[in-house]
């Protein structure tokens, strides 16, 4: 997991185009607090594989995941 600056930057892409992939259900992230943590393996994947099913979004509510 990384934030998605870290990701943009891992990527060599701009923040708001890994955010956009996120809302998009593209890539899987959780909401951490005020920001995101994206999952850099989900990331990975999707820019090996190319543009594959929308990621199934993981729940959280006030910064605490919802299991199950």
């Amino acid at each position: 997991m990384g934030t998605v600056k870290q990701a943009a930057e891992i990527y060599g892409l701009s923040p708001h185009y890994i955010r956009r992939l996120c809302k998009t259900g593209k890539v899987r992230y959780v909401n951490a607090g005020r920001g995101w943590l994206v999952n850099l393996d989900s990331l990975a994947r999707y820019f090996e594989q190319g543009d594959p099913a929308p990621a199934e979004q993981s729940r959280t509510a006030h910064g605490i995941r919802q299991i199950g």
